[in-house]
């Protein structure tokens, strides 16, 4: 210990200036040794308190941690078994491309799934008829019940009705989706206010933000026309030709889609032609060129003004 280290813990004991507070050089030694023995004996005890408290804190925390860690995997074990359980209680139905499918829901409502489509539903409807479309495209021929409304949720988007049939068109991978009604009436709404009220002829097409829709009249029959094996769009942004092409042919289409973002066709073609034809009617259509390689087809373009 050196000087310095000597008078700070000499002042600890209010002994500002040794030399003064020792009478003879003896008598300074000997306390000085016992008060600085007492000094380290101190510190020592603080050191182990200090190292105590350091152990205990660390318990703690290795204490607060398990506890926390069990916390968290008992939510993990109660969330698996719920959405376990949650599952069990329902029903998913996943169409690929290339096909289409009927579907019979438990209160005897029928739907039928585009190509590429996923439905869930419960096993047993309760007080609310609430099925899911979480991708694609269904027409929905819903059994009348004033007491039971029936619901489809699909983007965030809600369609209530008490019996009526329509289509919703809610592709993951389209920017856009849509409520078309072949009969009767639906209320469309999000989690915050209704939308719109559409009747028979009817179109709503939403934004994926939910911005306010813009209703169209349209032949809502010509909407269900994929159940025969016959694509018809009218006025159709160049994404939902191109969406359409890929479900009904199994293929993958590669384009530019910025430069493709203005083009808009309209389009009637059977599923029974060949992938050629088609790409063939579009390249009328949009002036595209086109290359087919297996199941990939590459366009390019100048794109529309």
């Amino acid at each position: 210990m050196n000087e310095k280290d000597k008078r700070d813990l000499y002042k600890e004991f209010g002994i500002n200036d040794p030399d003064e507070f020792f009478d003879g050089e003896k008598e300074r030694e000997m306390l000085q040794q016992e008060i600085l023995g007492r000094i380290q004996a101190t510190k020592e005890i603080h050191t182990k308190q200090a190292l105590q408290t350091s152990v205990k804190r660390r318990r703690t925390m290795m204490s607060v941690a398990a506890a926390i860690g069990l916390l968290l995997v008992s939510a993990a074990l109660m969330f698996y078994y719920n959405y376990s359980a949650f599952s069990s209680n329902y029903i998913t139905v996943v169409v690929p491309q290339g096909e289409t499918r009927e579907v019979v829901l438990p209160d005897g409502s029928t739907v039928w799934l585009n190509a590429a489509s996923t439905l869930k539903y419960p096993k047993k409807f309760g007080k609310k008829r609430t099925v899911y479309l979480l991708d694609g495209e269904g027409f929905f021929d819903v059994v009348h019940n004033k007491n039971v409304p029936f619901v489809v949720e699909a983007s965030g988007i809600k369609t209530h009705v008490l019996g009526t049939s329509f289509v919703v068109k809610s592709y993951k991978s389209l920017s856009t989706m849509s409520v078309s009604v072949v009969t009767g009436k639906v209320a469309v709404s999000d989690d915050h206010k209704q939308l719109s009220v559409l009747v028979k002829d009817q179109e709503a097409v939403y934004t994926k933000d939910h911005r306010k829709p813009k209703v169209i009249p349209v032949k809502a029959h010509e909407r269900t026309e994929w159940n025969d094996g016959k694509v018809i769009l009218h006025a159709a942004h160049f994404e939902d030709l191109i969406l359409a092409v890929e479900n009904a042919y199994q293929v993958k289409i590669n384009y530019d889609k910025d430069v493709f973002k203005n083009c808009f066709s309209t389009i009637r073609f059977d599923t029974e032609q060949s992938l050629t034809d088609v790409m063939e009617t579009i390249k009328d259509i949009q002036g595209i060129t086109y290359q087919i390689k297996e199941k990939e087809v590459s366009i390019v373009g100048s794109g529309c003004n």
